[in-house]
Formats: structure tokens, C-alpha cells, sequence
């Protein structure tokens, strides 16, 4: 009490005066200004953003592009030369199309070896076993006593092997959800009733087997077609098969209308078809090439 009676005012204002300048020094703000990471967070984020993006399939390479090319020029060449043959009485209509059958089960075969999905081995399947019931059919067509009743079952397995086929390549890696569920239902809905109408609608008399068959196999026409084509997922994902798998139903169901055609445009058209069918599976065969 006495020490600090006698200091002097200047002194013990001193003591009790704020220190600003030391505690400025010490205590420095360690918080960096916003601006100071973004040049170099910036590159840093850019990169790591494009190490997660998955990197882009390249599928048209300049070899599949001349092999796309070769078979479709060289095959439409064979076709025209195919029908003038058979124009010219060398050999009967059904040989080219068995040729063209062996050529598209060796392409099955290939996929079923070279697939790498569970989808396209199971669509090869489906594949060879669409090959083998219309190369039958073509066979018994050969005959000249073949049993309508077989032609129109193993036309109708035919059908269904290829609609099982479109349903197998269509969804793999094409799926939506959403839109698969509401198609797939009113399509087999949608199918059950057509056939059960075109029964009750025959005359009573001419009802049989060999007519559910019939409508069967045009159901399996068309719902192959509407696989492909009312899908946006295969439009979006997949239009080059999506385009060439969807006319092969297509030519055939314009073909059948009576009258729309004759017999050398009609051989040479179905000759078409199964071209476009081949340009299709090869697609997808280089797919599976990409992928392994």
C-alpha cells in the first residue's frame, strides 16, 4: 500500500494499460484467407474428379469399321447375285437361306465363346436355338410332304427362340427400371389377349392347335420388334443393333402381308433381313471384344 502511494501516475497508468502491440506479435491469426486454397485445391479436385469418371469405351475401331463395311457392301452384292441364281433356276430358294443360317449360327456360337456377360451367352443361346428350329423348317420346306402342323410349330419355336433372344441382348446394359416394368407388363398382358382373341375369333370349325401356333408366331414378330423400338434405354444406349435387330422383324412382317410382293423381291428381301441380323450380332460381338 505505501509502495504504491508514493509511485507516480504516469507509472501505474502504465501497469494497467493494454499491452497491444506484444499480444499482436504472439498471437498472430493462423486462419488462411478463402482465396489462398483455391488455386491449389482447384487442380487437385479437377483431378481426382476425373480419375473416378470411368474411361470411354472406343467401339468403332478402324478394323471393325472396314469388317462393318466389307459385310455389308460384299453381302448385299451376295444377295442380288443369290436371287438371280435361284431366278435362273439353279438351285431352289430355301439353299441361300440355309446359307445364311450357318452363317449366323457360327456368329451365336462366337458369342456364346466370346460373351462376358451372363445376358449375351444366354441371348447366343436363344440364338442357336432360333438357327436350328428354321433351318428345320427350311428342311421339312424342302419336302414335298411336309406336314403343315409341323411347320407351323417349328414355326412359332423359331419365333419365340428370337423374341428370347432380342429380350436377352436388348437389356443388357440397356435397363430402365421404371419403363421396363410398365412395357414388359402390358406386352405379355397385352399378348395373351391377342392370342386368346384370334382363337375365340377363328371360325369354330378351323380351330386347332396349328392356329394358336400361327398367332404365336406372329405375337413373337411383333414383340420382338417392339423390344427394340419402344425402348428409349436401347435408342439412347445401343442404336446401331437397336436399328438393325429391329428391321429383321420388321421385313418379315411386311412380307407376310398377301400380295405386297413377289417371289424374286420376296427371296431377296428375306436374304436382307437375315443380313441385317448378322450387321447386328457382329456389333455386339465387338462389344464383348471391348469389353474383355
Amino acid at each position: 500500500m505505501a509502495e504504491s502511494a508514493i509511485e507516480p501516475p504516469e507509472r501505474a497508468a502504465a501497469q494497467y494499460e493494454r499491452p497491444t502491440l506484444p499480444e499482436q506479435a504472439t498471437c498472430p491469426e493462423t486462419a488462411p484467407a478463402p482465396s489462398s486454397l483455391t488455386p491449389a485445391e482447384g487442380p487437385a479436385t479437377e483431378e481426382r474428379d476425373r480419375r473416378s469418371e470411368p474411361a470411354e469405351t472406343v467401339l468403332w475401331t478402324p478394323g471393325f469399321i472396314v469388317v462393318f463395311a466389307l459385310t455389308l457392301g460384299l453381302g448385299l452384292s451376295a444377295e442380288c447375285l443369290l436371287t438371280n441364281g435361284w431366278l435362273a433356276h439353279l438351285y431352289g430358294g430355301n439353299w441361300p437361306q440355309l446359307a445364311h443360317l450357318a452363317a449366323l449360327l457360327l456368329l451365336w456360337l462366337g458369342l456364346l465363346v466370346r460373351g462376358r456377360t451372363a445376358w449375351v451367352r444366354l441371348g447366343a443361346i436363344f440364338g442357336c436355338l432360333w438357327a436350328c428350329f428354321v433351318g428345320l423348317n427350311l428342311l421339312l420346306n424342302l419336302r414335298a410332304s411336309s406336314q403343315p402342323a409341323a411347320v407351323a410349330y417349328l414355326n412359332a419355336s423359331g419365333n419365340l427362340s428370337l423374341l428370347g433372344m432380342y429380350l436377352c441382348f436388348a437389356t443388357e446394359r440397356a435397363r430402365a427400371p421404371r419403363w421396363d416394368t410398365w412395357f414388359f407388363a402390358l406386352t405379355l398382358l397385352g399378348g395373351c389377349g391377342a392370342v386368346l382373341a384370334d382363337y375365340l375369333l377363328t371360325a369354330p370349325d378351323q380351330r386347332s392347335l396349328m392356329t394358336v401356333a400361327d398367332a404365336i408366331a406372329a405375337l413373337a414378330l411383333w414383340l420382338a420388334l417392339l423390344v427394340w423400338w419402344l425402348r428409349p434405354a436401347c435408342w439412347r444406349l445401343h442404336p446401331g443393333p437397336t436399328f438393325l435387330f429391329g428391321l429383321f422383324p420388321l421385313i418379315i412382317l411386311l412380307l407376310s402381308i398377301p400380295g405386297i410382293t413377289n417371289s424374286f423381291n420376296n427371296l431377296f428381301f428375306l436374304q436382307v433381313a437375315d443380313l441385317c441380323l448378322l450387321l447386328g450380332g457382329l456389333r455386339i460381338l465387338q462389344a464383348q471384344r471391348v469389353l474383355s
